[in-house]
């Protein structure tokens, strides 16, 4: 959902409170003069309010008020849209210095899929465009991103920085939008086991009840369609101590690789390595490190259970009807097994057992 944040409207031209200070002495027949004895300030003060060389403090705006009778709020209200309309000013020509930056970040399908309004002005598309990031500017963003989140992009020519943080942040803010319970270990164990039996239904069944399952034991699963070379399909993080992500696309948009993406995500979230964005990319079950491999078997093994799969192996050719019956011994989908298959290469890619795998897609609103 999109808020308007910036529903009030603001002049471009910013007031110095002292001119309109001289237009009430003026009005009144009263002399700068006159208003220092008044009031008990030196001249020079009340010279450089008007000429705009000194602030109206909140002391000076209650000696106005008691000699002007003009309501001390109104000086303190008139100097503070001055200075912040001069601040807007500044700002205004600063964004139009990071314009440049736009080319780095998808904004038209953010524009189109709702996430920030659409704008003609490039100054309005990077004011927006930075809203949504949560930065005041895109080195501060990017700082962020490198040094708060402990967040490295591995150079990669198919992957754009810009479309990844968007995804990122799209996954962040749904995330936080969530009420979720304290975050729970045991709970979100028994949720995995519901989740893995929940592979056989349909998504629509099966995706509100993990998601719920998993808000009842502190961890928040979000489905941010991929956006294009955002490169990653699955992220974990802990946005707070008590509260954790778990962040999907459907980028392969077949069951088998969902799952496994769900449950190796889930083995992150279990590590409690707070501090870390676990960003899993294409090919995740080839990914390289401790963690990534330790967040493989986990997936591998939670799905198929070890001893269940060397028995299996060992029982000949997969038929359907072979998969078909060990799937439902086991209780998981058949595609799940399919994809097993074929990631250890005992049957090609390109199989007919694929018809065996549910794809999946998104629907006109962005749920899966």
């Amino acid at each position: 959902m999109v808020t308007n944040a910036n529903a009030r409207v603001w002049s471009d031209l910013p007031i110095p409170p002292g001119e309109l200070l001289q237009e009430e002495l003026d009005s009144i027949g009263m002399t700068q003069q006159e208003l220092a004895m008044r009031t008990g300030r030196p001249a020079q003060v009340i010279s450089e309010i008007i000429r705009d060389k000194k602030r109206i403090t909140h002391e000076t705006a209650l000696e106005f008020e008691k000699v002007l009778g003009i309501p001390a709020h109104l000086w303190v209200n008139l100097e503070a849209d001055y200075q912040l309309t001069q601040a807007r000013l500044r700002d205004q020509q600063e964004l139009r210095r990071q314009e440049e930056w736009l080319k780095e970040f998808p904004v038209r399908e953010m524009e189109n899929r709702g996430w920030i309004p659409r704008h003609t002005e490039k100054i309005d598309k990077v004011r927006e465009l930075l809203r949504f990031l949560g930065a005041a500017s895109f080195p501060a963003w990017r700082h962020t991103m490198e040094t708060v989140l402990g967040f490295r992009i591995t150079p990669r020519a198919s992957v754009s920085e810009g479309a990844l943080a968007v995804w990122l942040r799209k996954g962040e803010l749904e995330g936080r939008e969530r009420h979720t319970a304290a975050y729970d270990e045991g709970r979100f164990r028994d949720a995995l086991l519901a989740a893995r039996a929940l592979t056989t239904q349909e998504p629509e069944v099966s995706v509100p009840r993990i998601e719920q399952l998993c808000a009842d034991a502190g961890v928040a699963v979000v489905f941010v369609p991929e956006l294009p070379r955002s490169g990653a399909h699955g992220v974990a993080r802990w946005l707070t101590a008590d509260k954790a992500l778990l962040q999907l696309s459907l980028r392969y948009k077949t069951n088998d690789q969902l799952w496994f993406s769900f449950f190796h995500e889930a083995s992150h979230v279990l590590s409690r390595r707070i501090r870390e964005i676990r960003i899993d990319w294409e090919n995740v079950i080839g990914l390289d490190g401790s963690n990534e491999e330790e967040a493989n078997r986990f997936a591998r093994d939670m799905l198929i259970p070890p001893e269940a799969w060397i028995g299996f192996c060992q029982s000949g050719i997969p038929s359907r009807a072979n998969v078909e019956r060990f799937a439902d011994e086991i209780g998981i989908a058949p595609g799940i097994v399919v994809g097993r298959l074929q990631y250890e290469g005992v049957i090609p890619w390109r199989s007919d057992l694929n018809h065996l795998k549910v794809s999946f897609r998104w629907a006109a609103n962005g749920d899966s």
